[in-house]
């Protein structure tokens, strides 16, 4: 299974455009696809600007075809518009 942790910083008094963004738009986009298995968006404690995208695939191939989608251009823009920067890093379980 291929893991990817997004780690965003967002842009000040975003928090709540951020969160319901991601429970309007993008979670509703991702879960249809192909090979999706899991999704969670962490708030930090120590920190209300930074948060933490974790997004399951059963496979990388899976992942850069939901990157590839039209749906994709069309709903990550939203998430980022309220980030002032994000990095993302992939994994695979073990």
């Amino acid at each position: 299974m291929l893991v990817l942790h997004v780690d965003l910083t967002i842009k000040p008094m975003s928090k709540e455009a951020l969160e319901r963004t991601y429970l309007e738009i993008f979670e509703p986009a991702i879960s249809s696809q192909e090979g999706f298995t899991a999704l969670s968006l962490l708030r930090s404690l120590g920190d209300e600007e930074e948060y933490r995208l974790s997004i399951a695939f059963d496979r990388q191939a899976s992942q850069q075809k939901w990157v590839a989608s039209d749906l994709h251009q069309h709903v990550w823009p939203q998430m980022e518009s309220h980030c002032a920067g994000y990095s993302v890093k992939l994994y695979d379980t073990v």
